[in-house]
């Protein structure tokens, strides 16, 4: 099953991308009942996790000749910071919608960016219209589309396109396995568009690992995770040709600090600090420090046993945004 799935995928990824890390014990997180470890998706590079969607998207947009990617997204989002590297790279026009803040002076991924792509490439979008921001960039793709091939890429890059990439990470860890000997019980893994996460969860299940999926949902809620897991379940049935199973062994929390996305706290930053003199991991604040913290609090509570794997997703260049000068 694991030479299918990995078939399958490289038909539709780059694979010259870095998409193997590797794991290793997180032994402040270790209890009597279970032993934890980290998954170093963040020494993929800056893009970390991102990559392996990256790895999908890029190709599928070469083959569809693209000459201009309107990509939509945070100021400060690893994402946003990530693609438009790549789209330059390959020669395909960056046009970024980006969702406006009030931040005093440029810092961290918003002054990469300013970096990279000139203002007149750059649409700020107030948060009042935010939420019609893809229909907003759907007439303006349509306005170019005369001219030139023009492809909207979503927030987070949560597209069909790039869910072959999202399946490297299962096939990833089955090698993980392979090479530490042994097997994982439990997974955790945190979420924003969602789209890496249900890749993990409906990959093990057609690898039918018995390993339980704890997503941690930075953004969005229950149903909406939901509904994209749906969708996208139908869509690996029809991209793998077989009729895949409804995954069951997975379960979808809440941070039970900083709920809002985006929200810090110094809680948050003790949890970095504390992390980074313990273990020599770095974590952002927006989704990686709120993953370690819940997993070491459900590990806790709920009295986990065998071994747990924490999926850094990386992104920790936008530390720095939070940092002062």
């Amino acid at each position: 099953m694991l030479a299918f799935l990995e078939k399958t995928t490289q038909k539709l990824t780059q694979v010259d991308f870095p998409l193997q890390s590797r794991v290793h014990p997180l032994n402040s997180f270790f209890t009597p009942h279970l032993q934890c470890y980290i998954k170093r998706d963040d020494e993929l590079g800056s893009m970390g996790s991102k990559m392996r969607k990256f790895s999908a998207l890029i190709p599928y947009l070469l083959k569809e000749k693209t000459d201009e990617a309107v990509v939509i997204g945070g100021m400060n989002s690893n994402h946003v910071l990530g693609i438009i590297q790549l789209l330059i790279e390959n020669g395909i026009e960056p046009s970024l919608f980006l969702c406006q803040n009030h931040q005093e002076e440029l810092k961290g991924n918003a002054l990469l960016i300013k970096l990279l792509i000139p203002e007149s490439q750059i649409h700020c979008i107030n948060r009042q219209e935010w939420p019609h921001v893809q229909a907003t960039a759907e007439i303006y793709a349509k306005e170019k589309s005369s001219k030139k091939k023009v492809v909207i890429i979503p927030e987070g890059g949560c597209m069909p396109e790039a869910f072959p990439g999202a399946l490297t990470l299962p096939c990833d860890i089955i090698h993980n396995e392979k090479k530490v000997g042994f097997s994982f019980q439990h997974f955790f893994v945190d979420s924003g568009t969602g789209l890496m996460a249900i890749g993990l969860i409906l990959g093990l299940a057609f690898l039918e690992h018995p390993g339980h999926v704890h997503v941690i949902l930075i953004a969005g809620q229950h149903n909406e995770f939901l509904e994209k897991l749906k969708f996208y379940h139908q869509h690996f049935c029809s991209l793998m040709d077989y009729n895949c199973p409804w995954p069951t062994r997975f379960s979808l929390d809440k941070p039970q600090q900083t709920k809002a996305f985006g929200a810090t706290s110094p809680r948050i930053f003790n949890a970095i600090r504390q992390i980074a003199q313990d273990e020599g991991v770095l974590c952002d604040p927006i989704y990686n420090a709120k993953l370690f913290l819940e997993a070491k609090r459900k590990i806790k509570e709920e009295m986990l046993d065998g071994k747990a794997l924490i999926i850094h997703s990386g992104g920790t260049l936008s530390l720095l945004g939070f940092l002062p000068r």
